[in-house]
């Protein structure tokens, strides 16, 4: 639910906006198991969001659930405000279920006006910002550092956590995490992409826009282990499979590994090239295939075998052995054409999926 509402702000931030966005952890959990506590800690929520945006100038101009979107003409206004609303949350009594714990995150830049609302790159962003964070927590971009660097009040401090990769967007964010008294502190490690094991390449193009096509395969991905993604060069497999990939990181404690099989010419080598890329050593007086089965028996990962058109027989065999030996390992395979094995789920890939990206590369001309 999508709710569009004005505070006692009369005019909409234009220009430079500072935007802060929170949302409640865990909050499907509190509505699912206790309704009736959640009810009435969602409205002392939004009551102390709503009080501190008005003490410091800010337009709360949407609701998403439990989530809100707040703009701000300074940058210094917006961080004092996280600051209230933070310290009244966590000095709160919830009762019994509590506390509530709410994740919160700034972004600054240039956006477009849409009536009531803004639409725009950084926020785009600062969503995705705002997913990585944990309860209690205040993050924010260089952006807004820059810009209140030089004005924080006396007991308040930045704290650099380094530059980090987010879902879906092409250029890695560094990130600051506010400190003071009567904040929380000591959080574990953001969860970005660089905390979950893997190898998957920085991509030059946004996905944005394609939430269906990821959807579905995530969907028999899921259930059934092994996806073969299937359609003629240059539709887009490669680069759907390395976003379903980064969708299911979480899920998967042992890694999500893409072995590309594009130069090779020999088939023998699939094996070999699968325990490169996962830095299996091999074991002389044991085939390959042992000492990869041996290794990913109790393994959580999954395994995107890139371009397997030129050696379907050879993917087909290392994947079904891998299956059946290994439980909880899931497979992704790209391919002209499906491997045809037992237990596999086709999806061949829409040509818009290229059209799209095509036009987005054009735009950038």
């Amino acid at each position: 639910m999508i709710i569009l509402r004005r505070t006692m702000i009369s005019k909409l931030p234009s220009g430079t906006v500072t935007f802060l966005f929170t949302d409640i952890e865990g909050s499907t959990q509190w509505w699912e198991q206790h309704p009736e506590w959640m009810r009435r800690a969602f409205a002392r929520q939004e009551a102390i969001l709503r009080e501190a945006a008005a003490a410091h100038h800010g337009y709360v101009y949407k609701m998403i659930g439990d989530a809100f979107q707040i703009a701000f003409d300074t940058a210094l206004d917006a961080l004092k405000a996280a600051i209230q609303a933070q310290r009244e949350l966590q000095g709160e009594s919830w009762g019994e279920f509590g506390p509530l714990q709410v994740r919160m995150a700034l972004h600054t830049g240039v956006t477009e006006e849409r009536e009531d609302d803004y639409v725009g790159p950084i926020l785009n962003r600062l969503g995705r910002l705002l997913s990585v964070s944990h309860g209690g927590q205040i993050l924010l971009t260089p952006a807004t550092q820059e810009l209140v660097a030089d004005w924080l009040p006396d007991d308040v401090d930045l704290h650099d956590l380094g530059q980090h990769r987010l879902k879906d967007l092409i250029r890695p964010e560094h990130i600051y995490e506010v400190t003071a008294p009567e904040l929380l502190s000591n959080f574990p490690v953001i969860k970005t992409l660089d905390t979950f094991p893997h190898n998957l390449p920085l991509q030059l193009t946004s996905f944005i826009g394609r939430e269906k096509e990821i959807l579905q395969v995530k969907r028999l991905l899921l259930g059934d282990r092994f996806v073969t993604l299937t359609g003629p060069g240059g539709t887009g497999k490669t680069r759907l499979s390395l976003q379903v990939a980064v969708e299911l990181l979480e899920l998967f404690p042992d890694g999500v590994w893409l072995v590309e099989l594009a130069s090779l010419a020999d088939p023998l080598l699939v094996p070999h090239t699968i325990a490169a890329t996962l830095e299996v050593r091999e074991s002389s007086g044991r085939s390959i295939i042992t000492v990869l089965t041996d290794y990913l028996y109790n393994k959580e990962m999954l395994l995107i075998l890139d371009n397997c058109e030129h050696l379907l027989s050879a993917s087909a065999q290392i994947v079904t052995t891998l299956l059946q030996a290994c439980p909880n390992l899931c497979v992704i395979a790209t391919s002209r054409e499906a491997l045809d094995i037992p237990g596999e789920m086709a999806f061949r890939v829409p040509h818009f999926l290229y059209l799209t990206r095509v036009i987005f590369l054009l735009s950038k001309l």
